[in-house]
Formats: structure tokens, sequence, C-alpha cells
């Protein structure tokens, strides 16, 4: 029996069908090609957002950037007094002026400032101590002092430091050191640090925000101002113990700055320290324009309230050798100021002039 042939059904059916079916496909294929665009868009933003991220440093990196400033400051340190030394092992040379070569201080000989036997000084402290410009040889009261006094100082000091930071394990650890070194017997350590202990951001946590506008005297909060006066106290204590159980000898002459003018300027840039809290809680209690005049007398109070811890210690009868010397007003207000809080080198030789008084009248 002859099988009939089968007609068989082409694919997609009758054209009707293949026009719907043509039509569903091309809707999809819309729809996918819509769905693709947004998801490469959505993965087009994630990859710019992460751009901006990537362009961040990492935790990692600020960590590795920090390890690498601290051992340069240590290198820097012990070059410092490497260079110290040399002098030290030599007293029969002839006195020295420092000077700085690439962020590290070198000596050179000059003639005699006086027939005497030179101070073995040691010096730690702030940007006041150690201030980074001009950035061939830096300023500071110790760069000014050894010029006054025609010979070296061992200067431990950094810009930037707080008082916490001296005192803290690897300087204090340095400073014992130094203080411990059979090759110099120290008659006299200079010292200067509370300045970035009260200036900067946290600034703002020692004033009012709050209510009327009261006086300068009074726009303190002083539960966080007695805080921080009596932490800087118990470490500047803490600098007396170490120097009397190390070098009982050793005479400390510490500085309380003087008072800067608010201008709101800092340098290269970092800072301002003063004017942005100030005119914040101004701006708080509804000061749009804060007078200049009422802003420095809140930084001149805040300072006199730190000399006066300061002259408190050195009135303590169970310390000795523990000398303030006299800096609050030594500058000129509009023409000795470099920036917020630092002086330009002229007040530096000023504040210098100073410490060279105080270290004649103890050791004439």
């Amino acid at each position: 029996m002859a099988r009939k042939k089968s007609r068989g059904t082409k694919i997609g059916g009758t054209p009707r069908k293949r026009r719907a079916t043509a039509a569903k496909a091309t809707e999809q294929s819309t729809n996918a090609k819509a769905a693709a665009g947004s998801a490469v868009a959505s993965v087009g933003n994630r990859t710019a957002t992460e751009r901006i991220w990537l362009t961040k440093p990492s935790r990692a990196r600020v960590g590795r950037e920090v390890v690498a400033l601290r051992d340069q400051i240590a290198r820097d340190r012990a070059q410092r007094y490497a260079d110290y030394l040399k002098w030290v092992k030599n007293p029969t040379e002839p006195p020295v002026v420092a000077l700085r070569a690439a962020g590290v201080q070198t000596f050179r000989a000059v003639a005699p400032a006086a027939a005497r036997q030179p101070l073995r000084i040691l010096a730690e402290g702030d940007s006041w101590f150690d201030y980074p410009l001009p950035p061939v040889r830096g300023d500071g009261v110790i760069y000014q002092l050894q010029k006054l006094l025609g010979y070296p100082i061992n200067n431990m000091a950094h810009w930037g430091e707080e008082v916490r930071q001296m005192l803290g394990l690897a300087q204090r650890q340095e400073i014992v050191t130094r203080l411990t070194d059979n090759s110099v017997n120290y008659d006299a350590m200079l010292f200067s640090g509370g300045g970035n202990d009260l200036v900067g951001d946290q600034l703002v946590t020692f004033l009012q925000d709050q209510g009327p506008v009261p006086p300068p005297a009074k726009m303190f909060n002083d539960d966080a101002m007695n805080a921080v006066i009596d932490l800087l106290k118990a470490e500047y204590k803490e600098l007396v113990g170490i120097r009397n159980q190390y070098s009982a000898g050793t005479v400390i002459f510490v500085n309380s700055y003087d008072f800067p003018k608010v201008t709101g300027q800092g340098v290269c840039g970092i800072g301002p320290w003063l004017k942005p809290s100030l005119d914040y809680v101004y701006g708080q209690m509804g000061v749009a324009v804060p007078d200049p005049e009422q802003e420095y007398q809140v930084v001149k109070t805040m300072l006199e309230r730190f000399n006066q811890m300061l002259q408190d210690i050195a009135k303590d009868p169970s310390i000795t050798n523990f000398i303030v010397v006299g800096t609050q007003d030594t500058l000129d207000r509009d023409k000795d100021w470099q920036n917020e809080i630092h002086p330009k080198s002229s007040g530096f030789a000023k504040i210098a002039a100073k410490f060279q008084a105080a270290l004649s009248k103890q050791f004439p």
C-alpha cells in the first residue's frame, strides 16, 4: 500500500504566525538590549564610583606613609645627634653654627662667640623649635638661638608634635637615651609643647557654642578646658620626673608661646588653626561676622591659662630646676607673625633672645 506523503509544517508556521513570532522576538530583543544597556550603565556607574574610591588613599597606604614618615623623622633625629656628638667629642674645636641641608642638621665652624665653655643643651619640642621653612635650612627658636650662642644645640624637636607624642613611648625612650649618654652631660633641656594640644580642630571642644555671647574670658567650656590643661600639667610633671630620674642636674626651660592674631592664615596647606573654630562657635551664637579683637582675646585668655599652669609647676616647692621663659607679650601682633601660630624669622629671633637671657641668668 502506498503511503501518503506528509506535507509537514514549515518552520515558523504560516506567514501570519511567522510575522507574529518575529514581532515578539523583536520586542524581546529590544527589551533585552534595554536591560543590557541598563546593566552596562549600572556597571559603568559602579566603575566610576570605584574609580573615585580607588583614587583615595587606602588604609594600608596611609599606614605605610605614617610608618615611612616616622622612620624618616627617626633617621633625621639620629643624624642630628650624630652631628652633635662629633662636636661634643672635640670640645677644643671652635664653636659652630647649626645649618640644615636637605632636612638634616650639619655644622660648620665659626669664630668663638665667647671665651667660656659652651653649654650642653638638649631641645625637644614642636614647630616653634623646628619650623620647616625656608625649606633648605629651616627656622625656629633653636635655629635662631644657635646663632645667638655661637654653638650647636642637640635639637630633637619636630614640627607638628603634641606633648603626648613627645612623652609617648618611642620619644620618651629617646629622651632617656639622650639624658643617660655618657658622652654628654646636659646643662639644660629646652622644651616647647602644648600649642598643638590646644589649637586646631579640637579647639572647638574647648569653647562654648550656645546661649548669649559671653565676653572672651568666659567663652570656654570649662570642663573641657580644665581637662586639657590638667592633662598638660600631668605631662609636664612627667617630663620633670624623667629628668629627675636620669639627669637631675639638667635644668628644664619651657616656653608659653605668645598671643597670635587670628587671621585664618595657614602654611603649606596646613591650618588655619584658630579662626575656623572661633568663627563656628560665634556663628552658633548668632554672630555672623565675629569681631577680630574678641577672637584675639579668646586665644590670649587660653594661652594665659596655659602659662599659669606652667607657673604653678615652677612654684611647686617639690620641683626644682624648672624655669618658665617669659615669652608672652614679646611679639608685635601685626609685624612678627608669619601665620596664625608661627612667628616670622624675626619673631623667632625675639623668642630666642628670651631663651638666651634665661640661660645666661641660670648659667652666668
